[in-house]
């Protein structure tokens, strides 16, 4: 037998969400993919393949209509984990209201919209309960609510496959509190306490990525002792995770609108955290609603 290191990836979630584009990125990226998997065959499959094949990653993908087989999931997991068979798992999920516009845009139907009786609402709704157990259990969500396809991407680039290269990994994004709150980060910042460019007219059209609204923001003693102050809490944080075997970190700073404050904080985070052995991923999740163009470009 060859005791070939596999590396599994399990990727469950709420339909609509995200699910075929992340399979799609991942295949790309030399995955061998397997969609709408049994998960009782999932040990069967691995062994297999440590045994008998030159396949090094495999990506499975598990949903809503896998049907009765979805009860066997927990089972499954439990499995692979007696086996001591190493796996990640993501789950996709959007807000219902995002997820309701994709369905209008792409004419698809939701599979569980018969049994909702053609209420796609309700339909979603019904799949939440039902993954609940999956998503309850994994270790990473990824929200694709409001986020671009191209940002989507560089999301399962940087979260998922930068992992071969690197030791550990930090993603930091900036966001804003009036879209949503955050529920795929490990740690949240707000950082509404600071200084507000929007309130001047010349900086109120602008970015966190403008220099000139980053030298505002820093013009304030209180914005340097706070970055000071976090990245030390961030810096004896971080050893503590890797000792207990995390190999990334997600670190959300939100502000209100996600397009000044926190995307300059965020910035600033980036640069303080690399180096060490440490691989660094940088987006911000509202900026692009400032590009011409962006409503074309929604996930």
């Amino acid at each position: 037998m060859d005791n070939k290191n596999l590396r599994l990836i399990i990727v469950s979630g709420l339909s609509g969400a995200g699910k075929s584009q992340v399979m799609n990125d991942l295949e790309d990226s030399g995955y061998f993919c397997i969609d709408n998997f049994p998960p009782y065959l999932i040990t069967s499959l691995v062994k297999k393949l440590k045994e008998e094949t030159q396949i090094y990653k495999l990506a499975i993908a598990i949903d809503i209509r896998g049907g009765h087989f979805l009860k066997d999931y927990r089972e499954a997991m439990a499995e692979l984990d007696e086996n001591k068979m190493e796996y990640e798992t993501i789950f996709m999920e959007a807000s219902i209201r995002t997820i309701i516009a994709r369905y209008k845009m792409t004419r698809r139907r939701h599979p569980l919209i018969d049994e909702a009786k053609g209420d796609i609402q309700n339909a979603i709704k019904i799949e939440r309960e039902m993954l609940s157990t999956i998503r309850d259990k994994v270790d990473r969500i990824i929200d694709t609510t409001g986020i671009a396809t191209s940002q989507c991407r560089k999301i399962i680039e940087n979260m998922v496959l930068e992992q071969e290269k690197t030791n550990f990994l930090i993603t930091i994004y900036s966001f804003g509190y009036k879209y949503s709150l955050p529920i795929d980060a490990d740690l949240v910042m707000d950082v509404r306490f600071l200084p507000n460019p929007f309130y001047l007219e010349d900086l109120k059209c602008l970015t966190g990525e403008n220099k000139e609204v980053e030298e505002y923001v820093f013009s304030f003693k209180i914005t340097q002792v706070f970055l000071d102050k976090y990245v030390d809490l961030l810096k004896y944080l971080i050893p503590k995770y890797m000792e207990e075997g995390k190999r990334q970190l997600v670190i959300a700073i939100g502000c209100t609108g996600g397009q000044h404050r926190s995307v300059v904080i965020s910035r600033a985070l980036e640069k303080a955290l690399q180096g060490d052995g440490i691989k660094t991923y940088l987006y911000h999740r509202e900026i692009w609603r400032h590009q011409k163009g962006a409503e074309e470009n929604v996930f």
